[in-house]
């Protein structure tokens, strides 16, 4: 019998949810069917030789990396995630993903984005192919490249599929979602300090896209921290201003 042609990537949102949530649930199915079945490079399908009985480790580790989320114990959810994943020898269940979401999201808070990108370079095809390793990556790379307004945009991106209804695992969308809001907070924060020392004065529009927000919330960060800011230009002064430093004009000028 004629294959069927291959199914096309997903492109939209909806589709990429919908994907994500159909890849953990066969996962889960497999995890407790002892005739579930995997596939081999030619596409044809085999049984597998014995239970995948690491799959229970994932799940039974990820409460205890939700619960650290919660009280914001990035390098607890650091050691825990990369012991577990380390030493796991199903490394072709999806549901690796209970700790690798949480693992390379908590090392990012920590600005410590190496060895979040070992973590998912671990990753085998199939799991690195998910919906959810795709955003994490893509996240990941933006904070890498300091692509500023391409990190915030993707950090909520990431915190929107978190959030869906139909989102596989309502657990992992909680902590994904406050997770990716404490990369946010900490990456504004490094942002602005580094702002602090590098320039001497810069536009308010192009502060808004170093730190990912609004007119209204960018001066009362400014006011806070005692910088000057002169509504006729729109200039922007950081009160430490005796360093030497780069001046950031408006866009165009």
């Amino acid at each position: 019998m004629a294959q069927a042609p291959p199914t096309p990537p997903p492109m939209s949102a909806t589709e990429l949810r919908d994907e994500a949530r159909d890849s953990i649930i066969a996962s889960s199915a497999e995890s407790m069917d002892p005739t579930t079945s995997s596939s081999n490079s030619s596409g044809s399908v085999e049984p597998p030789s014995q239970l995948p009985a690491v799959q229970d480790i994932y799940h039974q580790v990820f409460p205890q990396l939700s619960d650290l989320a919660e009280q914001r114990n990035f390098i607890g959810i650091t050691n825990i995630a990369e012991h577990h994943d380390l030493n796991g020898s199903n490394d072709k269940s999806y549901s690796r993903l209970l700790l690798i979401a949480p693992l390379v999201l908590a090392y990012m808070v920590l600005d410590d984005l190496t060895p979040a990108q070992h973590a998912l370079a671990r990753l085998p095809e199939n799991v690195s192919s998910h919906p959810l390793s795709h955003a994490l990556a893509a996240l990941l790379a933006s904070a890498l490249e300091r692509k500023y307004e391409n990190t915030y945009a993707r950090a909520q991106e990431l915190f929107q599929m978190s959030q869906q209804s139909d989102f596989p695992d309502p657990r992992l969308g909680k902590t994904v979602g406050l997770l990716v809001n404490d990369f946010l907070d900490e990456f504004r924060k490094n942002t602005f300090n580094l702002v602090s020392r590098a320039f001497s004065c810069l536009h308010i529009t192009e502060a808004q896209k170093l730190l990912g927000l609004g007119r209204k919330e960018v001066l009362a960060i400014a006011n806070n921290n005692h910088w000057q800011f002169d509504a006729v230009s729109g200039i922007l002064r950081p009160s430490n201003a005796s360093l030497p430093a780069l001046v950031a004009a408006k866009p165009g000028m």
